[in-house]
Formats: C-alpha cells, sequence, structure tokens
C-alpha cells in the first residue's frame, strides 16, 4: 500500500490595516477572531498618510519631531493588534509605513502574497464616507484579493452590549 501524499498549503497571510480608530479596532477583533483558529499569519499595518505633502519632500515640511510623532502613533496602532493577537495565539507582524493610504495598503498586499486584507468602514474622522474616495473604498476598488470591511457598530447596539 502506498502512501498518500497531503499537499500542504502555504501559511495564509492576512493584512489588518488600521489606523488606531475605534472602527479599526473592531475590525481587528473580528478579524483576529475570524482568522485566530486558521494558522494564518497576520500584518498589522498603520499607514502615516502624506498625500497632502506629494509634491514636497517630507523633511522640508516635518520635522524629525513630528515624523516621530506620526511613528508613535502608528505603533500605537499597531500594538493593539499584536496585543489581541498575541491573546489569540496568532502571529502578528507590524509594519509602519508612509505614503497613501489606500496605494500603501494594496502595494504592500500584492507585494507581500497577502490573501486578504481586512479593515474598518470609518477612520479617524469619525463619519462615514459614502462618496468615492474613502480609503476602504480605494482600497476595494484597487485590490486584487478579497476586502473585508467591517462595519462600525451601531451606538445603541454598543450601549446594549455595555450594560
Amino acid at each position: 500500500m502506498g502512501t498518500i501524499e497531503i499537499e500542504s498549503r502555504p501559511q495564509r497571510q492576512i493584512l489588518i490595516a488600521t489606523d488606531g480608530s475605534e472602527t479599526a479596532n473592531e475590525a481587528a477583533d473580528f478579524g483576529i477572531e475570524m482568522v485566530g483558529c486558521s494558522g494564518a499569519k497576520i500584518f498589522a499595518v498603520y499607514v502615516i498618510d502624506t498625500t497632502p505633502y506629494r509634491s514636497v519632500p517630507l523633511d522640508q515640511i516635518w520635522s524629525d519631531k513630528v515624523l516621530e510623532e506620526f511613528e508613535k502613533e502608528g505603533r500605537e496602532a499597531t500594538s493593539y493588534i499584536e496585543k489581541i493577537g498575541e491573546a489569540a495565539g496568532v502571529e502578528v507582524e507590524s509594519r509602519v509605513l508612509k505614503g497613501h493610504p489606500a496605494e500603501k495598503i494594496v502595494t504592500f498586499a500584492e507585494d507581500n502574497n497577502i490573501d486578504m486584507i481586512i479593515m474598518g468602514s470609518l477612520g479617524k474622522s469619525g463619519y462615514e464616507r459614502v462618496l468615492l474616495g474613502s480609503v476602504s473604498e480605494k482600497v476595494i476598488r484597487h485590490a486584487k484579493i478579497p476586502v473585508l470591511v467591517v462595519r462600525e457598530r451601531h451606538k445603541s447596539e454598543k450601549k446594549l452590549i455595555q450594560e
């Protein structure tokens, strides 16, 4: 009797994009819970948005101190994903990137063989953008892989959960 060869599947890689907002954290919670038992590797990605300054070199606009603050904010945002990942037994690798958020997320996904992108539907601005132009909408439009957009829980639902 011969041996049966089982084709081993490469480890899945999931990108969770964050801006540190409550909705991004909800997306991270959902993403870790969803992929936790699959053995997937998570990349926690924060992008420092340099879009308004595209035509001018960053060092002419932002001092090292300002850039350090943005990087610190990015590390804090991704560390949340690291903590919940560790609690769930999931491998998490954090990255803080600079550039246009949607472009950087899509490019990172392509360059790192990411299988799926998970992100929140609204960011720090505090309102959900229905019009074209939001980061999540641009990622959906340009990504070649599945994108899971997690909507913010309705405020009354949050209140019920807290009570």
